[in-house]
């Protein structure tokens, strides 16, 4: 598999490798029941976590182009538009393939189509309640793009308002303001609503859409005080790792025989659980940016599943597996049979996903830097 770019760091490549494996590890469980207890123990655990990663890892890379459009002395809503041209040409070709293939799929096991799938089209099948049976894993991606219009708008609008006013600021304090709004609003969800366990958490706080728009945000937030202070954190950058890796640990794998939870501290798990989680990711994000791996077979094999995981994460839970456990049911396997059947699914989501991304994504990525279309959308770069 050579796809591999020369320009791209690492560090961040094995975060996203993680991100994806934990994700593809953690919905593995849904087929069987007969995991051994540690291995189904960590399954339960990992999916959060492998989610909440990709989060800040778009905040912070997406911060930074947004970062350098803002201060370019020219900015207007030309730069907006040329950065939403160019997050959707790598975002909508796979989502809407990926929705249509979603959608024959369950037609083809239930024998009726799904329930309003508009709002997956829309991108707000989860934006005020968790999201129907369907595409269950589309959540993240509602998440994402809402994020990638509102801080750039609000930051369009204020330079239009005060044109004179420092920019640098402006980007801290839409961040500010946006995690600010997003926490305020699990604040209210706490004082009006409640959840009886850690299930109907996930689905009525963690993937809903309202109460999630900070997640992105505390990656720029990252890119902030990266960009402002990088020497200062790169000298503390493993004592950021040794604090980001303890919160990550206690968090996902000691909170719960502490009796932090959803039943016994509800007001910690709605609203400070999730903020806590990403800022412990971010000091964690640093130490990976600087890193340096000599192997090359380990950066062909990270750089590799990071470029695949976007088609991977799309992939792998409602088509590949969905259809796998119809046309082979696998509720009962045990033992070598589970772990032939494990492995094979895998298998069969890595060469799917990076067909996928070879053959469909890249190109249809490709096309947003083509002059032509550039010049046809009246578009330049910068």
């Amino acid at each position: 598999m050579n796809i591999a770019n020369k320009k791209r760091n690492i560090g961040l490549d094995v975060a996203r490798t993680i991100a994806i494996l934990l994700v593809l590890f953690s919905h593995t469980l849904w087929i069987s029941d007969h995991y051994p207890k540690v291995v189904s123990s960590a399954m339960k655990l990992s999916g959060t976590a492998g989610v909440e990663v990709f989060f800040i890892i778009s905040g912070f890379l997406i911060g930074k182009i947004v970062w350098r459009e803002l201060l370019l002395p020219d900015y207007s809503f030309k730069n907006v538009k040329y950065f939403l041209l160019r997050r959707w040409f790598r975002t909508f070709p796979n989502y809407y393939l990926l929705l249509f293939v979603n959608v024959l799929v369950w037609y083809f096991i239930y024998g009726e189509f799904p329930e309003k799938v508009y709002k997956y089209v829309l991108y707000i099948q989860n934006f005020a309640d968790t999201s129907l049976p369907f595409y269950r894993v589309s959540w993240s991606l509602a998440v994402e793009q809402f994020s990638y219009i509102l801080g750039p708008f609000i930051l369009y609008a204020l330079i239009r308002l005060f044109p004179k006013k420092n920019r640098d600021k402006f980007f801290l304090w839409v961040t500010i303001f946006i995690l600010l709004c997003f926490t305020l609003t699990k604040v209210y969800f706490y004082y009006t609503k409640e959840v009886a366990n850690i299930y109907e958490w996930n689905e009525s706080i963690r993937k809903v859409l309202i109460y999630r728009l900070d997640a992105v945000y505390w990656g720029f937030l990252l890119r902030y005080f990266y960009n402002k202070y990088t020497d200062w954190i790169h000298r503390r950058e493993k004592l950021l790792l040794g604090i980001g890796l303890f919160g990550f640990i206690f968090l996902n794998i000691l909170r719960v025989p502490l009796g932090i939870t959803v039943e016994q501290t509800p007001g910690f798990m709605i609203i400070f659980y999730l903020a806590i989680h990403s800022i412990g990711i971010c000091c964690i994000i640093p130490y990976l940016v600087s890193m340096k791996m000599k192997s090359k077979i380990g950066v062909q094999f990270f750089t590799t599943i990071s470029l695949i995981s976007y088609s991977l994460y799309l992939l792998h839970y409602t088509i590949i597996l969905h259809s796998l456990k119809t046309i082979f049911p696998s509720e009962e396997l045990r033992g070598v049979s589970l772990w032939l059947y494990t492995f094979l699914y895998w298998g069969i989501t890595i060469l799917l996903s990076y067909l996928l991304y070879k053959y469909f994504e890249r190109p249809l990525t490709n096309l947003r830097d083509s002059p032509r279309l550039l010049k046809f959308l009246g578009y330049s770069k910068n």
